[in-house]
């Protein structure tokens, strides 16, 4: 066994039984007991809790009893002949009749079991609820289940032995003895295979170790143990020896068999459909779902060739072949009795899991009519040094044809003169013209999503993570609340898609989960929510409010909530997605490198059922393909709420739109949530003439007066770096207000912070947060810090507490989502109506400041070089727009009746009117382009730099983070994300011009990252007023 070299997530259970015996078959005819359960009656007992006819689960184990003792039993055996017939379950007494005889048992057995993920958290939910009572051996030998809890097993080279169930070589206690131990029953109980172990009936302490784990819960060694499968002898041992992962690759440490990874991806395509179920279209397709278990089963079915299993032994050279491609032969041979929709999707699934099959690299590239199949795939007369002749020996064939339809319990198909490699190359011709050319958009769509669910079984299964089963949003939510509002609760009681307009400060977060608790009613499988936030900025500070306010799992402090954005998200899909196997023939540190990111992407990605997401990683889901099919298929059967929809131009509102249709057409449930949507957003989701939503959906706007009249608008035609205006702040600051100023552009918020925070500091010399700057362009690790210490200086404001708070906040809009905050006095330049609403929330922000209405002052931005206000980073038409509206309805109070008039003011403006017609074109040339997959299986990357250009925001590397940021990738890409500053792709181009930006050294296909040395200081930023030249466009609107 291969040292391991990877943790394993796995489940640790406790089991205890008061009496058990185990008859040692070695000794027939006398009544002899093991001192362990073989690992058979464990798997037994475990297929008991699942229901299912045999459980051939990879698991480790220690046993060890209080006593031992013997019994009288009275053995009844019935003649073969019937000559002594049963009565009332005895038999006569006499030769051959009622025999007494002694049966030694244990008492009090503590048995402790590890299963490896994706299995472990199955197992464990079965045993809670099992199917069946729990039996250790006989039938009368009851088991008590006393703890099921998760741990991480780590490889080691020492480790406490104790009563541990080891294979023969897996250590050297002096006290040990070895066992013969049946490990796999065969269902019909003809067959049993046996393994050879080592076992200490007196605990032994600390010894060196082979290919072992350790549970850190009490320095417990751990040995994994496979299960021999049911069929001849002969075929198992052929099947022991073909591989699907080196000892390097497999997340279990060991070589993974074919059958053995096989049989994961199947549980785990399970487990997917378990999760997403027949929601939205796919209730119109009760074979989708049986196609992609059948897909999961026989996706690596090729690497049954001689190539690839050189490949993955040491010093084994590349094959050079798709192993998928060789796959579609067994595809052929084990679907026939499927109906032909069905079979089209097994061998798509199959196909595609790892390539596309038009354009560069593509397989029909790869493969063209003109290959030599027969060299590839089937003999070649002049192999490479090393290399057999032959890629499939018949007896492999036949051994691991029967194991496939043994598990599918089907039929094989008749069979013809046909080779192999013929057999693969006419059904990839039949693939290939079936998707070249285009088919209905909905067909299209079913195998998109069929590609998705392979993939991610394979996912599951390659990295051994399951997917979660716990939902952090507890059922009723709202019972949480001690006193929800009348708009909390409307949104609880409504059921299907929402719309929620309600002031900041009114609890629309939490009418929201409340909202997506009652989804849970009556929503199929098991439903994720996703919480898509308008900035990357944002998104970190939402996900550590849902960890405060969500449920953790059993045995965990807090819940786990996924959080996906920008370059952390591409990484660790491409991680992901990569194929699997060794980058260079026979190099283990490439392949273990590789599983370590693949395992941290499926555990980063798509295991949770909570995540915080910006719109960028939803809408590539439209690029599909291995990549992202996945991402397309975890958002169907999905809880999706877009907060503060109102902050995305016209082009990517009109793509959520676009988006939104498909969510419904998938089954998911869409809310809305937002202090400021003008009429014509609205009329767009789902109360126009073409709706993008097109099911009921409830709209709410919270009742008039929620939020109470807290603002007194005052506006300044001086810009906010006019010293007159300096000087305001500097005596609010003097007095003992706190003060908030939020700034359009890093740049000028940069400048503010510099003029003002000596004035905050001399206000409070005492305190170390008496001044703070947020904006973007932090590090996220700096910026998360930045948050914390502004959330705790500045916490809403409770009834009762004194009027002046003091202590100053300079910021961007990346102030404006998902940070509860309350200041005594407010200043903004002028911006978009809809970010004047949203910084004003944080000024009284529930109007408990006791001298009732405060100032809120709005600046005009400086003038350019022709004497016009800047309007950078908003169109100018947003600015005159917002001008406009506070001139006509000036307050001066800012009451919500204000708010709504200033909206519908900006937008019956000749650019509202445009911003109308931009986003819905935007939303219908989306949804034509991208959305319809009428050519699924195109490569479609070409599109993914664009879409990202349109998000205008990349990350970058400050050049002194270089060398952590490799320590942090190799432990987990999230850890290395929180060095990453974002900035926009102008801003990118500008630091290529001025020689301040480098390149990192890359792998081929991951996204491209950039190194900066321009100046950062982790309380004001990064600097680029050295490298953006005269111009402020390229300041990042956060």
């Amino acid at each position: 066994m291969t040292r391991p070299r990877a943790p394993i997530e796995a489940v640790r259970i406790e089991l205890y039984a008061p009496v058990a015996s185990f008859r040692d078959p070695m000794f027939p005819g006398v009544s002899r007991c093991l001192p362990v359960p073989p690992p058979s009656t464990v798997r037994g007992m475990l297929a008991a809790a699942t229901g299912r006819a045999a459980e051939p689960i990879v698991l480790g184990m220690a046993a060890r009893a209080e006593g031992r003792g013997t019994d009288a039993e009275t053995y009844h055996p019935i003649a073969v002949d019937g000559g002594n017939p049963a009565v009332a379950g005895r038999v006569r007494g006499g030769k051959g009749g009622t025999t007494l005889r002694e049966r030694p048992f244990l008492v009090g057995v503590h048995l402790s079991v590890w299963v490896p993920a994706p299995e472990g958290d199955r197992i464990a939910a079965a045993l809670r609820r099992p199917v069946w009572p729990l039996r250790l051996g006989r039938s009368q030998d009851l088991v008590h289940v006393r703890s099921i809890t998760p741990t991480t097993l780590e490889p080691v080279k020492e480790a406490r032995i104790g009563h541990a169930l080891a294979p023969i070589g897996g250590h050297g206690a002096p006290q040990a003895s070895s066992l013969r131990l049946a490990e796999t029953v065969n269902p019909d109980r003809r067959q049993t295979w046996f393994g050879d172990y080592v076992w200490c009936a007196e605990p032994a302490g600390r010894h060196r170790v082979h290919g072992a784990y350790r549970d850190p819960v009490d320095d417990q060694a751990v040995w994994l143990h496979a299960a021999g499968d049911a069929g001849d002898e002969e075929e198992q041992r052929e099947l022991t020896e073909v591989w699907a992962k080196s000892a390097a690759y497999s997340r279990l440490g060991r070589p993974e068999t074919l059958v053995e990874h096989s049989r994961t991806v199947h549980d785990a395509a399970r487990s997917v459909a378990e999760r997403i179920a027949s929601a939205g279209v796919l209730a119109r397709r009760p074979g989708f779902w049986p196609a992609v278990e059948t897909a999961a089963l026989l996706h690596d079915a090729g690497k049954v060739a001689e190539g690839f299993q050189s490949q993955i032994r040491p010093k084994g050279g590349m094959w050079g072949e798709r192993h998928e491609v060789l796959s579609l032969a067994y595809v052929h041979l084990l679907t026939g009795h499927l109906p032909p929709a069905e079979r089209r999707l097994v061998a798509a699934g199959v196909a595609f899991h790892h390539l596309h099959l038009t354009g560069p690299n593509g397989l029909q590239e790869r493969y063209p009519a003109v290959a030599d199949w027969k060299r590839k795939f089937g003999h070649d007369p002049n192999p490479p040094p090393g290399r057999s002749k032959g890629q499939v020996p018949a007896k492999r064939h036949q051994a691991l044809l029967r194991w496939y339809a043994d598990r599918l319990g089907a039929a094989l198909a008749p069979t013809d003169d046909r080779k192999l490699w013929e057999l693969a190359r006419d059904t990839f011709t039949q693939v290939s013209a079936d998707w070249s050319e285009p088919v209905p958009p909905e067909e299209g769509l079913m195998a998109v999503l069929a590609q998705g669910a392979v993939t991610l079984a394979d996912h599951c299964g390659s990295a051994h993570v399951s997917l979660q089963t716990h939902m952090p949003l507890p059922r009723d939510y709202l019972a949480t609340l001690p006193a929800p509002y009348p708009h909390q609760k409307a949104a609880a009681d409504a059921c299907g898609h929402l719309v929620l307009c309600s002031p900041t400060g009114s609890g629309k977060t939490e009418a929201a989960l409340a909202w997506a608790s009652r989804q849970l009613d009556d929503m199929p499988g098991r439903p994720r929510m996703v919480w898509v936030l308008p900035y990357r900025a944002s998104i970190d500070a939402a996900r550590r409010r849902l960890i405060d306010d969500l449920d953790p799992p059993p045995g965990r402090e807090r819940p786990d909530i996924a959080v996906l954005h920008a370059t952390t998200a591409q990484t660790l899909l491409t991680e992901m997605s990569a194929d699997d196997g060794p980058s260079r023939a026979g190099d283990p540190a490439a392949s273990a490198e590789k599983a370590r990111a693949q395992a941290a992407a499926m555990r980063g990605l798509f295991a949770q059922r909570v995540r915080v997401s910006t719109p960028h990683q939803l809408l590539r889901a439209a690029i599909a393909g291995h990549r992202y099919s996945s991402v397309l298929l975890e958002q169907a059967n999905a809880i999706i709420v877009l907060d503060e929809l109102h902050a995305y131009d016209p082009v990517t509102f009109g793509r959520l739109c676009a988006a939104m249709r498909l969510w419904e057409r998938l089954g998911s449930r869409v809310a809305v949530l937002s202090a400021t949507l003008a009429p014509p957003m609205l009329e767009l989701v789902a109360g126009g003439p073409d709706p993008s939503l097109t099911r009921p959906v409830t709209l709410h706007r919270s009742p008039p007066g929620t939020a109470p009249d807290r603002h007194r608008l005052v506006l300044d035609e001086r810009p906010v770096t006019d010293p007159a205006s300096l000087d305001r702040v500097g005596r609010w600051l003097a007095e003992g207000h706190s003060v908030l100023v939020v700034a359009n552009t890093v740049a000028t918020a940069q400048y503010l912070y510099q003029r003002l925070a000596p004035a905050a500091r001399a206000a409070l010399p005492d305190d170390p947060d008496a001044a703070l700057l947020l904006h973007s362009r932090f590090r996220a690790c700096d910026r998360a810090a930045i948050e914390q210490r502004i959330l705790r200086r500045h916490p809403e404001r409770r009834g009762g507490e004194p009027a002046r708070r003091g202590g100053l906040v300079v910021a961007t809009q990346a102030l404006e989502v998902s940070l509860c905050l309350d200041f005594d006095r407010g200043i903004s330049e002028l911006a978009p109506v809809e970010a004047l609403a949203q910084r004003a929330g944080r000024v009284n922000r529930r109007g408990r400041h006791p001298e009732g209405v405060v100032e809120f002052r709005v600046h005009e931005p400086e003038p350019d070089q022709t004497g016009r206000p800047k309007h950078h980073p908003y169109p100018a038409g947003a600015i005159d727009a917002a001008r406009h509206a506070l001139n006509r309805a000036p307050g001066p109070t800012i009451s919500e009746h204000t708010i709504g008039e200033w909206l519908r003011l900006a937008y019956d403006t000749e650019w509202g009117r445009q911003w109308t017609h931009d986003a819905r074109r935007a939303r219908d040339d989306f949804e034509r382009d991208f959305l319809t997959f009428t050519i699924p299986f195109e490569d479609r990357s070409e599109y993914a730099t664009g879409l990202d250009e349109a998000f205008d925001t990349v990350e970058i590397l400050h050049a002194d983070d270089v060398e952590e940021y490799g320590t942090r990738c190799a432990a987990h890409p999230l850890l290395a994300a929180e060095l990453l500053i974002p900035i926009r792709y102008t801003q990118l181009q500008t630091l290529r011009k001025a020689h301040r930006l480098h390149p990192l050294p890359g792998k081929a296909g991951k996204p491209r990252l950039w190194s900066t040395d321009v100046p950062y200081h982790p309380e004001t930023g990064l600097d680029l007023t050295m490298t953006a030249g005269p111009a402020p466009s390229t300041e990042t609107i956060l």
